[in-house]
Formats: C-alpha cells, sequence, structure tokens
C-alpha cells in the first residue's frame, strides 16, 4: 500500500477542521477565509490549506469571491439536502438497529437526556449532530457514511432565522426517543421510517419560517 505524503495528511487535517467549523456555525455563511491567515491559525504552510479549500469548494461549502468566503445557501437548496439527507439517513438507521452496540446505544441514551435538558441552542445542535453521526457510524457502511456526510449542512448555516417552537422541540425529543427505541430493539424497518419522518419533520419548520410554500 502506498503511503500517504506528509502534505496530504495534513491537508486532510486542515480540510476537515475547516469542514467541522462550517457546519457547526462557528464560521458563518459570508465568512472570509483568508489561506495566510488559517497557515498561521492551523500552523500549516498555504498549499494544504489551499488543497483543503478546493475540496470544500467542490463540496459546495465555499465559493471563490476575490478570495475565499463560506457560502451562503439558498433556503430551497437547504430543503434540497436536508431531503436527501433523510433518504441516506433512513437508510444508515435501519442497518445501524441490526449493527449498533451497547456502549453506542448508551452514548446515544446520554446524548438524549442531554438535549432534553438544555434550551442552549448551540449545544443542542453540537449533540444532535452527534448523535445521528453515531447512528450513521453504526451503520457500519462506508459508501452511505460519505453519502450522509456530504448532505450534512443544517438550518443554522445560513443567515435566515429558523425557531423552533416548544412543541417542535417536543416533537423532536419524542423522535429522538423512539429512534433509541427502535434501534434498541433490532427493528430496522421502524428506525428508517422514524429517521426519515424526522428529517422531514425539520424541513417542514424551515419550510414554514421562511415562507417557501408547500413542498412538492
Amino acid at each position: 500500500m502506498a503511503r500517504r505524503s506528509t502534505g496530504t495528511i495534513a491537508a486532510d487535517a486542515v480540510h476537515e477542521h475547516l469542514r467541522n467549523a462550517i457546519l457547526s456555525a462557528e464560521y458563518r455563511p459570508n465568512h472570509r477565509l483568508v489561506e495566510q491567515d488559517l497557515s498561521a491559525q492551523l500552523n500549516v504552510s498555504r498549499t494544504p490549506v489551499r488543497e483543503a479549500l478546493l475540496r470544500l469548494k467542490q463540496e459546495g461549502l465555499v465559493v471563490q469571491q476575490k478570495g475565499w468566503v463560506v457560502r451562503d445557501h439558498a433556503p430551497h437548496e437547504i430543503i434540497e439536502l436536508l431531503e436527501a439527507r433523510a433518504e441516506f439517513e433512513s437508510a444508515a438507521a435501519r442497518l445501524a438497529a441490526g449493527r449498533i452496540t451497547a456502549e453506542t446505544l448508551e452514548r446515544l441514551l446520554a446524548l438524549i437526556e442531554q438535549m432534553e435538558r438544555t434550551d442552549a441552542r448551540i449545544e443542542v445542535n453540537q449533540l444532535n449532530d452527534e448523535f445521528h453521526s453515531l447512528i450513521t457510524q453504526a451503520a457500519r457502511n462506508h459508501v452511505l457514511a460519505d453519502a450522509a456526510r456530504s448532505t450534512m449542512i443544517n438550518y443554522w448555516n445560513f443567515n435566515s432565522p429558523v425557531v423552533f417552537t416548544e412543541e417542535d422541540i417536543r416533537r423532536v425529543n419524542d423522535e429522538h426517543r423512539a429512534l433509541y427505541a427502535a434501534l434498541a430493539g433490532g427493528d430496522g424497518d421502524a428506525a428508517g421510517a422514524i429517521a426519515r419522518t424526522h428529517v422531514h419533520g425539520t424541513a417542514d419548520i424551515i419550510t414554514h419560517a421562511l415562507r417557501l410554500g408547500p413542498r412538492g
């Protein structure tokens, strides 16, 4: 097996760091990413930074506008990503029901309880991402995991405000509980159906909040 170069490994690390910063909304839409500043901040040369930014451009997360800028996705684009994500997460949940470990189930339950205890949206968003990522990983299918990762963009990744009502939050928490129960019980069909409904519910909230009209 060919060994990967030091430069490639550095570019991988920079790509992962920047991608996480964008998806967690640490870097908001229209935020400028200056190669020289990132190079100094991450203690790497500009070459791996440039390579990482080119990868992010291919993934649709940054654009070149007199430099590099975090892309501001239009609301309809995020709806389309969520529709695709619903199918990938449904497939992952169905597979995960037969492959998930007791350790992962324990962590999922802990995440649910943490999400139910806090009102801090940033913390909830981070916990929610970990919850869904763990389920995707539990499917043990790298192709599916990469596909799900490519659609992992959230309502907090664009500038238009989306507010979850108390009723929305209760529904989300209930669906997390139901998804956990299906996974713990090894019911793949139920887990897949709940995961799909869960993501579509978020898309519906965004559609309503941004007054996009009914989704076809």
